[in-house]
């Protein structure tokens, strides 16, 4: 027998394996798919470089990511270069704010009592002269926080973007990746084991023990378990439990989960730079009205390539291809480049669409805040019977929410319930 079971490998579920080995706890992690990482995984194909087709980004300052690339001996890299915005097809620098924003901001710190995002505009809001300020809030909730405006909460996005650090954009050297590879190697050389190609379906409490069994009939006991698959997994129930956990079956629907759709694009040459298409200099990101409305560059890295981010509620409904995911993104370049459809075919050397909706393993990509989230969390923070937990992104709740920083707190977390230090 284990002492304890650890359902997914992702960031969490690899931190909190090393963390309890390191405390002289026997620790298996069982996975479902062929490899670890989760929403962390970087492919190279035919690109020049590898691309990061889950988290990619350190925003601002994390100490235990930071803490863990120095313990890595990585370094990270400061994105640099300009940031621009097209609305209605007119460019502008910057970002999108509206003329409005400060009175949003103004009307946000009035508020005490919680309500949906789509709500607080509606009633504040609401005139035809909010309309640019309305569309751009949205698009920045169902952008940035992936979020669904009816369920989102206001106070908690207020908060967010109070806090928030967009000077301070940091790619890790080698992406996420290698820091996952880097815990993998500590796990192991520590004595954890690692069970890939075993999606769990099922996890049993008895008095003195668990069971674990997985798709292919494969059952594991253990002492503990920590489940730190994605949230949408739970929410589909993907995972069934018994005795029946309905405080918990509610609180990961109350929870907010959003869908991520992830292209990259190489180029043969920077078409950016081009004089003889709209020209956007030094691109670091690109916020517009496009199907896809934002993507960015590499810099200070000079590989052309771009990445385009599509999220939000819209990635959850209709049904669509690769290739005519693709082809929407091709559409979205060429109006913000301002390039004909057979220059930006001729241009392009190699494209990847990365959907994370439709990944049974991930069935989405990170959680946002509900006005539930709260009570929810306080739900799934409670051992079961001290013998089963939760860890992952979605249960952090500090100003760091969908984040690797998020998944490694909330990892660290559960390691010190189980070791008694919490």
């Amino acid at each position: 027998m284990a002492g304890i079971v650890i359902i997914g490998a992702g960031i969490s579920g690899l931190f909190a394996a090393r963390e309890l080995l390191a405390k002289g706890h026997d620790v298996t992690v069982v996975e479902a798919r062929d490899r670890v990482g989760g929403r962390i995984h970087s492919i190279r194909g035919a690109f020049s470089t590898a691309v990061e087709t889950g988290a990619e980004f350190i925003h601002g300052e994390q100490p235990i990511t930071f803490g863990l690339l120095n313990e890595a001996r990585m370094e990270k890299h400061l994105m640099k270069g300009k940031f621009y915005s097209i609305a209605k097809d007119e460019l502008q620098r910057g970002d999108m704010l509206d003329e409005h924003w400060k009175e949003l901001f103004r009307e946000l710190d009035k508020l005490n009592t919680d309500i949906p995002l789509a709500r607080f505009l509606e009633q504040y809001f609401s005139g035809d002269e909010y309309l640019d300020l309305r569309n751009r809030v949205t698009q920045f909730a169902e952008g940035f926080d992936i979020a669904d405006t009816n369920h989102v909460s206001t106070l908690a996005l207020r908060e967010e973007w109070k806090d928030s650090d967009d000077e301070h954009q940091y790619h890790p050297e080698g992406g996420y990746t290698a820091l996952v590879k880097f815990l993998r190697q500590q796990i192991v050389a520590a004595g954890g084991i690692l069970e890939l190609g075993q999606p769990v379906t099922h996890v049993r409490l008895h008095a003195k023990n668990a069971e674990i069994q997985t798709r292919s009939g494969k059952i594991y006991h253990a002492e503990k378990v920590i489940v730190t698959v994605p949230l949408g997994v739970l929410q589909r129930g993907s995972i069934t439990f018994s005795p029946p956990l309905p405080g918990h079956e509610a609180a990961f629907q109350a929870m907010g989960f959003g869908g991520v759709i992830k292209f990259h694009v190489e180029f043969n040459t920077p078409v950016w730079e081009a004089r003889e298409h709209r020209k956007l200099a030094d691109l670091a990101f690109i916020f517009s009205d496009a199907a896809v409305p934002t993507w960015w560059s590499q810099l200070p890295d000079q590989t052309p390539l771009l990445t385009g981010w599509y999220s939000g509620p819209r990635t959850f409904s209709g049904t669509y291809t690769t290739e005519s995911l693709y082809q929407t993104a091709l559409s979205s370049l060429q109006y913000i480049f301002r390039i004909s459809p057979a220059a930006i075919n001729a241009a392009v050397r190699h494209w990847h669409v990365t959907d994370w909706v439709r990944d049974e393993f991930s069935c989405g990509a990170y959680s946002y805040p509900t006005i539930q989230s709260h009570a929810a969390r306080h739900v799934l923070s409670q051992p079961v019977n001290n013998m089963l937990y939760f860890a992952g992104e979605a249960l952090y709740a500090g100003a760091s929410g969908g984040t690797v920083e998020a998944a490694l707190a909330s990892a660290q977390h559960v390691v010190n319930q189980v070791g008694g230090n919490d």
